[in-house]
């Protein structure tokens, strides 16, 4: 498929068409998985339930977006659109099941953006509590911080999606660099690179891997953000699906030698990794590294950044896509007439994930602990788009009429049963305050998204048909 011969029909709404290379639609999907984000936070949480066994529940975490990769790129091969996974299913799912899969990833990335927000704030103020500046410690300070980076990103945003990608993807890269380099230090320092405790999951429990697995997904949601740029990119049917599997292959490998890493050289094992508050600050003061704290902050400020901007560009885009089927207000699928992004959307979307990021950290919640309450409310919407990626992907190849349908069944039921017992596991056994309300507050969101759509089908029936419906096939 030539380029030629995608520009014969245009669903780019006014966005720049064709702009964007390989390089910069990889850049997306990293920027949004943004590894260094989740090592900062995540190996601590799932040591504190998985204990020795939490690299294995990022190497499980690692085989589930691996699967669900798989089933993205039968999409992504053949079809693009600026909408991600809700434009990629309409072939197998029809317009109701594109709508729930797009509604599901528009919570998704709304949760992961706010969340990110408030892990922002957090390492900024860590990195000016190191030149003794403690003004942004407390909640106002941090709200504040919130507000000034969501005002950064807004512009980034509407500027270029290029300038954008590339921004979040440099300080990415950076940032994984120097996280690489401290741990293999400490391990140089220690002389300690066999951990038989963690090799043998001495003391792990089946429940408590199971428990970790899903912050091991969170560290990769947004892989498949790449598929957003279906429109934008100057050869969507290749460029889009190589983003998509190098991006999930990248992160699981630095998630799992990132989290082997903690556990095995923070003095006092999983246990202590677990109760600390700010583990890469904690372990450089353990050994010796001290001034590089402020670096590893400024590289974990950069990379929650990242998730920001490249969740609410999958986002506005989703809004964008959804505007120009009918299904949302004609505003928000206008294009800025300058520098062709879905300015208007992106706007909404700054808006919207304010709130929650707001809010939460008003409330005196840590903002570290912010991050994981919201994030995880974000983790549940993108578990439901993957899972209906997972189960369209062999409908859409039955529909073609072309091979490996058996290999995308068994992959397909395998990612989908994956995640549905994820899920189980954050419901039942119910877990402590606020844990337990997490998965009712996404169903909540998804009951309203479910009801609108139902009562749109009803009044308008034709405009519901066209849900997932902008978007070019090859």
């Amino acid at each position: 498929m030539t380029t030629d011969t995608l520009d014969a029909v245009d669903h780019s709404g006014g966005l720049a068409r064709r702009s964007l290379t390989p390089i910069e639609v990889t850049a997306q999907s990293v920027a949004n998985v943004a590894p260094s984000a989740v090592i900062a936070f995540a190996p601590a949480q799932m040591a504190a339930s998985a204990g020795n066994g939490a690299w294995f529940s990022f190497l499980i975490g690692t085989g589930i977006a691996l699967v669900v990769a798989y089933s993205v790129v039968v999409f992504a091969r053949r079809r693009a659109g600026v909408g991600s996974l809700y434009s990629l299913v309409r072939p197998a799912l029809g317009p109701t099941g594109s709508f729930i899969t797009g509604w599901a990833l528009l919570i998704g990335v709304i949760a992961i953006a706010a969340g990110s927000l408030c892990g922002v704030g957090f390492f900024v103020a860590q990195t000016l509590d190191q030149f003794g500046v403690t003004l942004f410690d407390g909640i106002l300070g941090q709200i504040v911080i919130d507000l000034v980076m969501l005002a950064l990103a807004l512009y980034l945003m509407i500027t270029s999606v290029r300038i954008s990608a590339r921004v979040s993807a440099v300080l990415e890269l950076l940032s994984i660099t120097v996280i690489v380099i401290t741990l293999v230090i400490i391990f140089v320092k220690s002389g300690k690179f066999i951990d038989g405790a963690q090799l043998s999951l001495t003391g792990a429990t089946f429940s408590g891997i199971a428990f970790a697995i899903v912050l091991a997904i969170l560290g990769f949601v947004g892989f498949e953000s790449a598929a957003s740029l279906g429109q934008e990119s100057n050869d969507p049917f290749r460029a889009i699906p190589r983003a998509v599997t190098r991006s999930a292959i990248l992160a699981g490998i630095l998630y799992i030698f990132a989290t082997y890493a903690q556990v095995a050289q923070f003095k006092g094992g999983a246990a202590a990794l677990a109760a600390s508050g700010s583990p890469m600050d904690d372990l450089t003061k353990q050994w010796g590294l001290s001034f590089l704290q402020p670096v590893l902050d400024i590289g974990f400020s950069a990379s929650f950044f990242a998730v920001v901007v490249a969740c609410i560009t999958v986002g506005a885009r989703i809004l964008f896509g959804m505007s120009n089927e009918g299904l949302l207000p004609v505003w928000l699928g206008h294009a800025h007439p300058v520098h062709r992004t879905p300015a208007k959307a992106i706007w909404l979307m700054v808006g919207i994930v304010a709130v929650p990021a707001v809010v939460v950290i008003a409330l005196g919640t840590a903002p570290l602990a912010a991050t994981g309450y919201i994030d995880t409310v974000g983790v549940f919407g993108y578990m439901v788009s993957y899972a209906a990626v997972c189960i369209g992907a062999p409908l859409f190849l039955r529909h073609l009429g072309v091979r490996q349908i058996a290999l995308a069944t068994t992959l397909g039921i395998v990612g989908t049963v994956a995640l549905a017992y994820v899920f189980y596991t954050n419901v039942f056994p119910v877990p402590a305050y606020p844990l337990n309300t997490l998965p009712y507050w996404f169903l909540a969101t998804m009951v309203v998204g479910l009801v609108g759509f139902a009562v749109l089908r009803s009044r308008r029936p034709q405009v519901a048909a066209q849900a997932g419906s902008f978007a070019d096939d090859a």
